[in-house]
């Protein structure tokens, strides 16, 4: 990549701070654009990732690639780089934005083309990789997430492949307009058949007794995040006598649970307040919420640092 300029802007918002990468082009974030002719801009048509970052490093790096990949396979759209280029990409904009906590986003878009919808249009990708030092919501300590349940349905499977991380998501933001209207957080979708789904950018789980409940990976967006919390929740220092299950679940699941707690990228873990108005348990985090908050903290830290010593041994 060539060497970018130097950022002079000292009043722009914190979000358009740092350096971007378009087509493996270094730049000021704040300089950076795309065509007003992208078909994502237009349609959607793409897909992205979100990887939080810890040391300067990105965590979980290549299953989030393997994913990006995968949803580029479905929607028929052939990356212009190597995931090793792309990861090599990533490296520098970090160094180079001096970013050592945050988060780092790949878009891959069909790319320009003549405005309509014909995949056929655009034949050649954009991808963009961006940087935030922080996410746009930061939770008090201790304050726990109120979710309304939104009377727009999770768009099911046999209508759209709920793996792809698709960059349209005018679906979830319908839900969270009604959570927000409702003097909500954020919004719980269900299915078709009224059965927990997912929020628009987490993953759930409840307790009751010694199960922990999360609905099962078909028709959602199984994250990365829950895959980790899944995998911490088979240590029985994390979980204790806690076992997790994946199972069909309601409204009536939630609403009995002694614990709730959500899982994403920029969510990390975070302790449910009360659904609908309901309050979960006595609104304060659960000790299993706790633990495993705790848990995925200590993850994030020690995977990036193994990483950057197996590097050096290499």
């Amino acid at each position: 990549m060539n060497q970018p300029p130097d950022i002079e802007h000292s009043d722009l918002p914190e979000y358009k701070a740092g350096y971007a990468c378009i087509d493996g082009e270094l730049m000021p974030a704040a300089e950076a654009t795309v065509s007003i002719f992208d078909h994502s801009f237009l349609y959607g048509d793409g897909v992205f990732e979100s990887i939080v970052c810890r040391h300067g490093r990105p965590f979980a790096l290549g299953p989030h690639l393997d994913r990006l990949w995968a949803s580029c396979a479905y929607l028929r759209i052939e990356p212009p780089f190597s995931q090793d280029e792309i990861k090599a990409q990533i490296a520098e904009l970090l160094a180079r934005s001096e970013l050592t906590e945050g988060y780092v986003r790949v878009v891959v878009s069909r790319g320009e083309g003549y405005p309509v919808s014909d995949p056929r249009k655009a034949t050649k990708p954009t991808v963009v990789i961006s940087v935030q030092a922080a996410p746009a919501v930061v939770r008090p300590p201790g304050v726990g997430v109120k979710l309304v349940i939104a009377s727009t349905r999770r768009i099911p499977p046999i209508c759209l492949e709920p793996r792809v991380k698709s960059n349209n998501y005018l679906n979830h933001i319908v839900a969270k307009l009604e959570a927000l209207a409702a003097g909500g957080d954020d919004a719980l979708l269900l299915d078709l058949d009224g059965n927990v789904a997912e929020l628009p950018v987490a993953n759930i789980f409840a307790l009751h007794g010694s199960e922990l409940s999360t609905p099962p990976a078909k028709g959602i967006l199984a994250g990365i995040t829950r895959r980790t919390v899944i995998e911490l929740l088979q240590e029985d220092h994390v979980a204790g006598d806690a076992m997790v299950v994946e199972r069909v679940m309601t409204p009536y699941d939630l609403f009995t649970a002694q614990e709730v707690f959500v899982v994403g990228t920029g969510t990390g873990v975070a302790h449910v307040e009360s659904i609908d108005g309901r309050v979960v348990g006595d609104g304060t985090i659960g000790r299993l919420t706790a633990r495993i908050a705790a848990a995925y903290e200590r993850v994030l830290d020690q995977q990036v640092v193994m990483e950057a010593l197996e590097e050096k041994t290499r």
